[in-house]
């Protein structure tokens, strides 16, 4: 709550959220269809077609934090921006927040980390990530992810554990995906990529999780 109010203060865009993560953050993939006319969500939800329409323009946002082969330490590295839109010493995090002064933004990261590397050295970078976001006035939202690429889930771990620190909200894709077939992943595409089901699945998860977060927000005393 107080970094919802901290955002007030400083001139967030009410009723927005912006998205960091790879290739698989894309529009296309998470939660776009809700900025169509295909939206599958019904009138049995009445309060997520509310929230639609609240951030209805952000669906479809084209985020400059969002890149494919995007990680947590190339979110914060300048030559990972877009040079058309964002000055010379601006990592894609730093310019996305200025530029769009987003309210919520959802940090989907942990898919491009090499087996080898250290889970230390991820949370470090997402503690980054973190504190920028918040700085910024926008409330993060950490996402795990489905797929477990480091070989012993340190990832996702690690994601549950930077949540705890900052108390700010944790999606639990990794526990929705238990419920699927392969835990949601394609075996043609080296269990990485999310099979159709799991998408939608994932977009289904992330509204929810996006309507939960805001509506506590702006209930708050």
């Amino acid at each position: 709550m107080e970094i919802y109010r901290q955002g007030q203060q400083m001139g967030v865009t009410s009723n927005t959220f912006s998205v960091v993560g790879d290739c698989q953050s894309e529009p296309e993939v998470f939660m776009g269809i809700y900025g169509t006319d295909r939206n599958p969500i019904g009138e049995n939800y009445p309060e997520l077609l509310e929230t639609i329409a609240l951030f209805y323009h952000s669906f479809n946002h084209d985020s400059i934090a969002v890149r494919d082969g995007l990680s947590a330490p190339s979110a914060l590295d300048p030559l990972w921006a877009d040079t058309a839109r964002c000055n010379a010493t601006e990592s894609p995090l730093a310019c996305e927040l200025r530029l769009y002064k987003p309210m919520i933004v959802f940090i989907n990261l942990g898919t491009n980390w090499r087996a080898d590397a250290s889970a230390d050295a991820y949370e470090a970078y997402l503690r980054q990530i973190v504190e920028q976001v918040i700085a910024s006035g926008a409330v993060p939202i950490l996402t795990n992810k489905s797929d477990n690429v480091e070989g012993d889930h340190s990832l996702n771990l690690a994601t549950a554990k930077v949540a705890y620190d900052y108390d700010i909200p944790l999606m639990n894709f990794w526990l929705i995906a238990d419920s699927l077939p392969n835990h949601g992943l394609d075996p043609e595409r080296n269990y990485i990529y999310l099979t159709p089901e799991a998408w939608d699945v994932r977009n289904f998860t992330a509204l929810r999780t996006l309507d939960f977060v805001w509506r506590a927000l702006v209930s708050a005393p």
